[in-house]
């Protein structure tokens, strides 16, 4: 059984397409051994109607210095670039880009040197494919004096903003549904034709995950196990297909949101590795 390669790349990768027929899922269901009766388990929700795509740049300005941005790129292996222009007073200064942790702590990520002209650039490597809160802040100086003079240009670390952006991840993405209507995933939810939930062999049940295609976005969790054919990752529940024009095995960009909360849902499945 193939493991899940969840690649961080911000750029669309031209896959081929091929037509899969709507009677065809992939996912966990299991048509010969599961009720066709439809218990009144209710449809999984998806995120807050409101929340729209997250944003792939995003800038902010630290106050007293200058302003900074963070821009996902094409490079995998160096996915996220942090650029910014200060004073030319803070000239030879050093910066550090933090990335705010699991557990809610500042850690440093990366750093670079203000040059002549006040501005800096450096690439940040990960290849966690999701939201990433980010701060820039002055490092500190070595020399008290010079330390304590620079305290009056920025705010402290616990004042510096932050700003969230998604490094994405590509994937094949195909669907089902019709045919397994009344039935339960392997997340136990009782799939219906508006259902919204995707298949995926590796995220926990109920993590929600972020699917782009064709400037379309949509937010789902995961409820069901799969897919397992057509060399796809995801397998789409009709309904969140439909809201993106995924319509056989089609090319998708995903997010995986941890900053949302994970949906419950009835029975949880162990990934499969």
């Amino acid at each position: 059984m193939r493991r899940t390669a969840l690649a961080g790349v911000v750029s669309l990768l031209a896959l081929p397409s091929a037509v899969m027929a709507a009677d065809t899922p992939t996912g966990g269901l299991d048509a010969a051994t599961t009720s066709t009766a439809a218990p009144a388990t209710p449809t999984a929700p998806a995120a807050p109607a409101d929340e729209g795509p997250t944003p792939t740049r995003a800038s902010a300005e630290l106050a007293g210095a200058g302003t900074w941005s963070a821009l996902p790129t094409k490079d995998p292996k160096r996915p996220v670039r942090v650029s910014g222009a200060f004073g030319t007073d803070l000239a030879g200064r050093s910066v550090n880009v933090e990335r705010k942790t699991p557990a809610g702590r500042w850690q440093r990520a990366t750093g670079a040197r203000i040059r002549s002209t006040g501005r800096f650039a450096v690439t940040w490597k990960t290849s966690a494919t999701r939201v990433h809160e980010l701060r820039v802040v002055l490092a500190p100086e070595s020399n008290a004096k010079a330390a304590s003079a620079a305290s009056t240009r920025a705010t402290s670390d616990a004042d510096a903003p932050s700003v969230r952006i998604a490094v994405l991840g590509r994937a094949k993405a195909t669907w089902y549904g019709p045919g397994f209507y009344g039935k339960k995933t392997a997340c136990g939810v009782t799939l219906q034709a508006d259902t919204v939930g995707v298949a995926n062999r590796t995220l926990p049940c109920g993590t929600q995950v972020e699917i782009r295609r064709g400037g379309k976005t949509v937010v789902a969790p995961v409820i069901d196990r799969g897919p397992f054919a057509n060399d796809a990752d995801f397998d789409l529940t009709k309904n969140v297909a439909d809201q993106i024009g995924v319509d056989g095995v089609n090319p998708v960009s995903f997010v995986q949101r941890d900053d949302l909360p994970v949906v419950k849902t009835p029975s949880s499945a162990p990934a499969q590795r």
